[in-house]
């Protein structure tokens, strides 16, 4: 799949392999390729000055490290792209289910399962921060927000956004948050990886620690936030 490049023709869109191009390496950057219609040809940019005899890098794309390992066979350390996949769902024995979802169907969120944990930039996805406020919103507050039209601050860390939230339903959500990560990194750890002379064994040594270091960077972060939420002695 990775050799099958998408090629805009005239009135259509196939696939199609570009030999040399396709010998170049991945490295941290932008997307420079492109396929010139009127040219009808592709166009790859260098992304840096390279100089000679060099090896030429071009930038696969933003993707983590799990989607790099599996589909390119490699796994990139400085990856600011790289996140881990957390899933999240409300109970079918939650006393407060039909509330919980109701509220998430208004933020389109009731089908997804699926929250991401960055390694850089704005670490907890906003749907993510969305899912564990309404997770551990209690009756009240269900049904309180439930009443708003589009209770799009529930999505956002803003200052104003996080003021009309609370601090009580926030402690809650990170520290729900905290704990799910404290679980996964604990599981994390107790998975051995083999030592292995194969560039497979290696890659999958490195995936784990990868991911691990977003676990762990996610769990300063998190801190951090509640510590906000502590009063002032």
């Amino acid at each position: 799949m990775t050799r099958q490049n998408h090629i805009q023709l005239t009135d259509f869109t196939t696939t199609a392999f570009i030999p040399l191009w396709d010998m170049c390496n991945h490295e941290q950057g932008k997307i420079s390729t492109d396929f010139n219609k009127d040219g009808n040809r592709g166009e790859c940019y260098a992304k840096r000055d390279f100089k000679p005899g060099e090896q030429v890098f071009i930038f696969y794309g933003a993707r983590p490290n799990a989607d790099l390992f599996v589909h390119n066979g490699f796994v990139y350390p400085n990856n600011d792209y790289d996140y881990i996949t957390l899933t999240m769902g409300v109970s079918s024995s939650d006393a407060l289910r039909e509330l919980k979802m109701s509220l998430l169907t208004k933020l389109g969120l009731n089908n997804v399962t699926q929250y991401r944990l960055y390694k850089k930039g704005t670490i907890i996805m906003p749907e993510l921060l969305a899912f564990i406020r309404i997770f551990n919103m209690n009756k009240d507050e269900l049904e309180k927000w439930s009443k708003s039209g589009l209770p799009s601050d529930l999505v956002s860390s803003d200052e104003s956004s996080a003021k009309e939230v609370g601090c009580d339903i926030d402690a809650r959500a990170y520290n729900y948050l905290l704990t799910r990560c404290n679980i996964l990194i604990s599981a994390y750890k107790k998975l051995e990886v083999k030592d292995g002379d194969t560039q497979n064994r290696k890659n999958i040594k490195l995936l784990k620690e990868c991911e691990v270091q977003i676990l762990e960077d996610a769990i300063e972060y998190i801190n951090k936030t509640i510590e906000q939420f502590k009063p002032i002695a």
